[in-house]
């Protein structure tokens, strides 16, 4: 027995690392055979075009649009669209999604529910083990996890012991290798992601502010977020208008990567940073807060990059001084270290989880 019909549930189509892998592990399915269905709360955000056109996509009249309390609504509703689509497993694909898991388990007491951890269950401290309890509130009604990294397995492990929690490598874009074009010069540093606060773009800018006082060096952001304004206007009070470039979305992201001598990141926190093991394909190391695990399982080679013991700008700094000083390393040690995470690798294994899965729920 398999999991031949897949249900992805998707609040929306915002252009999130969550959608992305969605859309992708749907495109990968489809190759291999299974019938899979997107089943969506609504249509805002910019993927919907890029969904393959061979995916059935069940969107819920009337919609549900994100709001703060919208996936309480959202599990209810599509627990009711979900028996006519008759599906063998239903993917939640990130921990934003784990709210629907109660609405769908009511709805449907056999049908398997599979969730995808993407990012850390609980914030630290206080706070984190206040939300223990609605997490498990919630992940009660999943049969089975899926963690990006190892150190989220150990995680969900601790919060569910009762559930089967497996360690699965996301599926992120590995593009071709791009000619690099850029030589000479100040050094080139890349930052990519959402300008929000998890991401603190404010740290870049300090950082790069702080290399410029040991190597001429230019900064390129490319990133939209309800903190655009906000780093305008850090970049003009730094005095950085002649060394930062800040970009919109780009049709692609290869480029970028190949004309960089570094990438920086850094975040409060990620499950897996795609951008990360997207520069390593392109042969460009990296330079990180430490974040996520996935970093330490992924930055094993001494030329891919340095993840700094702070988040002090100084400290980063050096990091990127260190990089951008040494010879640029060979492309393939860094691309196979992306290897793990090309779509068709990581969607064949979730496919063998969820066969898993239904053969023993």
């Amino acid at each position: 027995m398999r999991a031949q019909r897949i249900v992805i549930v998707m609040h929306d189509f915002f252009r999130g690392g969550t959608e992305r892998g969605a859309i992708r592990f749907a495109r990968e399915w489809t190759d291999e055979g299974r019938d899979v269905v997107l089943l969506c709360g609504s249509a805002e955000g910019g993927l919907r075009d890029a969904v393959d056109p061979r995916v059935q996509v069940v969107m819920l009249d009337p919609p549900v649009p994100r709001s703060a309390l919208s996936r309480l609504r959202l599990g209810r509703a599509m627990g009711e669209a979900l028996p006519a689509l008759k599906a063998d497993i239903v993917f939640l694909p990130g921990n934003f999604h784990l709210p629907l898991a109660r609405g769908l388990r009511q709805a449907n007491p056999r049908t398997v529910l599979a969730q995808q951890i993407s990012n850390p269950p609980l914030p630290g401290g206080v706070v984190g083990m206040m939300a223990r309890p609605f997490f498990r509130f919630f992940a009660k009604a999943v049969d089975g996890f899926a963690a990006m990294n190892n150190g989220l397995m150990r995680d969900i492990r601790t919060l569910m012991p009762e559930k089967p929690v497996i360690m699965l490598r996301p599926p992120f874009e590995i593009a071709d290798p791009v000619q690099r074009t850029h030589s000479g010069g100040p050094s080139h540093i890349l930052w990519v992601g959402r300008l929000e606060p998890q991401k603190d773009a404010g740290l870049a800018l300090e950082t790069i502010k702080a290399l410029n006082q040991e190597m001429p060096a230019r900064l390129t952001i490319l990133g939209q977020g309800a903190q655009r304004e906000e780093v305008r206007r850090k970049i003009a009070g730094l005095g950085l208008a002649q060394t930062v470039t800040l970009l919109s979305q780009v049709p692609d992201l290869a480029p970028y990567y190949a004309d960089a001598d570094a990438l920086l990141i850094t975040s409060h926190y990620e499950g897996g940073p795609a951008v990360a093991v997207e520069a390593l394909a392109q042969g460009t190391p990296v330079v990180s807060t430490d974040c996520s695990p996935l970093l330490r399982e992924v930055l094993t080679d001494v030329a891919s990059g340095i993840i700094t013991d702070t988040r002090a700008p100084q400290e980063l700094a050096a990091a990127l001084a260190a990089i951008c000083r040494r010879p640029r390393p060979s492309l393939e040690p860094l691309r196979a270290l992306a290897t793990p995470f090309r779509p068709e690798v990581s969607a064949r294994a979730y496919l063998d989880w969820f066969d898993s899965l239904v053969r023993h729920g």
